[in-house]
């Protein structure tokens, strides 16, 4: 047997192996109950928090925040979960423990990036009054700092023990990424644009307080946009693999329309269903018993 049907054999093996997980049955399945978990989470803390701003309930307060281990843990699994399902499983016969971590690392980097950039259009549009201080910036600043470290740190975590291992169905994933073509520049731009030059922006503490969170505006930005990025890059080379495009895999990098498309037709779903949420209530939590010390709140 030559080593080109050993590695037949074996990659039929590893395939064999993940029918049952990959079964389309199973898979809509999950799909079902991740969606149903996020959606509901969301009712629950959203009537909380509404239903609080005119009752001043302090049981909708502790209601939140017995249910915020759980959630956070269920959360963590979903996102994982399906980091492996709709990514992780374009290339099936690759696999890492670490991936599901890289995502929600990610993922907690473009929610605080949109947060960020929510906080400053609200406050420079007067929506929010004197609720969104220089404080809250700091500390938005940190988190968006401090996960962005996080996601840098698994990212390269997971290179680096595929590196050092050096097993063939390991490295094919940073092969894709890396030999390439046009991925080894993508690859280097997320390696300066997502960290190195975010990094040096979001360091300072002047850069969270001062300059009126110009800086911090443009590293959310910044981050944002190579989230988008990012995702291009972990979904197409491995798409372009499976469907064997080309030895430099040059025509899955070539954009489409409908990759704009997807993108703004998602995001502005989302954004109009925040916006008409925000016109049927306060955009502050006036009924938080912790409200009115949020905003005396100073960094040490």
């Amino acid at each position: 047997m030559s080593d080109e049907e050993i590695e037949h054999s074996l990659h039929a093996q590893v395939m064999a192996s993940k029918d049952w997980y990959l079964s389309h049955r199973f898979f809509y399945f999950r799909v079902v109950v991740y969606f149903l978990f996020w959606t509901l989470l969301t009712m629950k803390l959203f009537r909380n928090s509404t239903l609080q701003d005119t009752t001043k309930d302090l049981k909708l307060t502790a209601s939140s925040q017995g249910m915020a281990p759980a959630a956070t843990f269920g959360l963590a699994l979903t996102t994982t979960f399906a980091a492996f399902d709709w990514i992780m499983s374009l290339l099936p016969n690759w696999y890492s423990t670490i991936f599901g971590v890289q995502i929600f690392s990610g993922a907690m980097v473009a929610i605080f990036s949109m947060l960020v950039l929510m906080a400053y259009a609200m406050r420079a549009s007067g929506v929010s009054g004197n609720a969104i201080t220089t404080e809250h910036f700091h500390d938005l600043g940190k988190l968006l700092f401090g996960f962005n470290v996080f996601w840098a740190y698994i990212t390269f975590s997971q290179f680096f023990l595929i590196w050092y291992a050096s097993i063939p169905e390991e490295t094919v994933y940073f092969h894709l990424r890396w030999s390439n073509g046009p991925w080894k520049t993508i690859s280097l731009a997320i390696l300066f644009l997502h960290f190195v030059v975010p990094f040096a922006l979001l360091l300072s503490r002047n850069t969270k307080r001062y300059a009126g969170q110009k800086v911090l505006v443009l590293g959310a930005s910044l981050l944002l946009f190579m989230h988008v990025v990012e995702m291009y890059w972990l979904v197409m080379p491995n798409y372009a693999a499976v469907k064997n495009i080309g030895p430099q895999l040059s025509e899955a990098l070539a954009p489409h329309w409908m990759d704009i498309a997807c993108l703004l037709g998602v995001g502005g779903v989302y954004l109009a269903a925040v916006f008409f949420r925000m016109s049927q209530h306060p955009v502050v939590p006036v009924g938080d018993p912790r409200f009115t010390r949020s905003k005396r709140f100073e960094n040490v």
